[in-house]
């Protein structure tokens, strides 16, 4: 586990920018990349415990599509005190982050189609660029539709 994120980050030079960004608009704007573009990694609460979903940034999490295909009454996002449990806050949920990687993935099929993707590596100001394919690599994903446009 811990020698695969340590794989991840030698193959995918780890980028630094110039100020610290939270949301996917300030990252892909700080970036110059497409919203599309900026993973947007969230984690959520389930009556099944936590998962972590996968979407590109500019969509939204559909909770109800979450709750048919894991077949759970409850799913809502993580609190600030669940985050810290896990040893991240928000803007740095990252698939990097080895308590992150080792929860269950749910991971939008429409990910899959993008060229690449960029996330934080659980800093707020460190990024890097890699093909989403990488996440595939994950022991525990589900590919689904678990998105919806914004607005």
């Amino acid at each position: 586990m811990k020698s695969f994120l340590d794989a991840i980050k030698k193959k995918y030079p780890v980028q630094i920018l110039q100020r610290e960004v939270v949301s996917c608009e300030e990252a892909s704007l700080a970036k110059g990349i497409p919203l599309t573009n900026e993973l947007k990694s969230l984690v959520l609460t389930t009556n099944k415990g936590y998962y972590v979903v996968h979407i590109p940034g500019d969509m939204m999490v559909d909770l109800r599509k979450i709750k048919n295909y894991l077949t759970v009454n409850e799913a809502f996002l993580a609190s600030k005190d669940d985050l810290k449990k896990l040893g991240v806050q928000p803007g740095t949920v990252s698939p990097f982050v080895e308590a992150i990687w080792n929860l269950p993935h749910l991971i939008s099929s429409d990910l899959l189609l993008l060229d690449f993707v960029s996330t934080n590596i659980g800093e707020l100001n460190k990024f890097m660029n890699f093909p989403p394919s990488e996440l595939l690599e994950n022991p525990c994903i589900r590919i689904g539709n678990f998105c919806r446009k914004e607005g």
